[in-house]
């Protein structure tokens, strides 16, 4: 039986963080799908990451989510590079520190 609560996860990249609801059932390529209509290009131009030194690769297409991210995760998005296969370093901005 799927489960009736969603997870939430956070993708961030460069200064942009987007909120996502998902189902633990879902997979990555349907993540890629949902930030693509939400960064207006093709999800074959997206690849998230669970850390910020991509130490782990990319994140398959076909990988479950529930197996990978927890509720409340963060992942980090990068974009293909315009008319190029070269692919965005991650660059994500810090929170500023609260004085």
């Amino acid at each position: 039986m799927a489960s009736l609560v969603p997870m939430y996860v956070r993708v961030k990249r460069k200064n942009q963080t987007i909120f996502l609801a998902l189902e633990k059932s879902d997979n990555f390529g349907g993540v890629k799908q949902k930030l693509a209509d939400i960064a207006k290009v093709p999800a074959t131009s997206i690849k998230l990451f669970t850390s910020t030194d991509a130490s782990g690769g990319d994140l398959q297409d076909g990988a479950s989510v529930d197996n990978f991210v927890e509720n409340d995760a963060v992942l980090y998005m990068i974009l293909k590079k315009d008319g190029s296969d070269a692919w965005e370093d991650i660059d994500v901005e810090a929170a500023p520190l609260k004085a």
